[in-house]
């Protein structure tokens, strides 16, 4: 899939190993390598589901979106974006503090 970002900081955390290590710590920074890689290799959306990053649709006010387990608590937010090839990557977060 073709991969797209909300905003230039939230693609540098995405693309530049050094300053993903510096602002989300080690472990997370390795799992959003991966959850990434695993993005670039799906063909579409439903493709997620079969890989380790424990995707799911999202439900409730993110109807529509989509989260791949970075760890405990961490997710990474996407959502369809024109078309059912691309995404566009919302949000790094963890979302069990709201």
């Amino acid at each position: 899939m073709e991969l797209r970002y909300a905003d230039n900081e939230l693609e540098r955390r995405c693309t530049d190993e050094r300053h993903m290590q510096r602002k989300l710590g080690t472990q997370v920074a390795k799992a959003l390598r991966l959850r990434i890689d695993e993005l670039r290799r799906a063909a579409e959306l439903a493709d997620l589901l079969f890989f380790a990053g424990r995707w799911e649709e999202l439900t409730g006010d993110r109807t529509g979106q989509w989260s791949g387990r970075l760890t405990a608590n961490w997710r990474l937010i996407v959502r369809p974006d024109d078309g059912a090839t691309t995404v566009l990557v919302v949000e790094i977060t963890d979302y069990h503090k709201r």
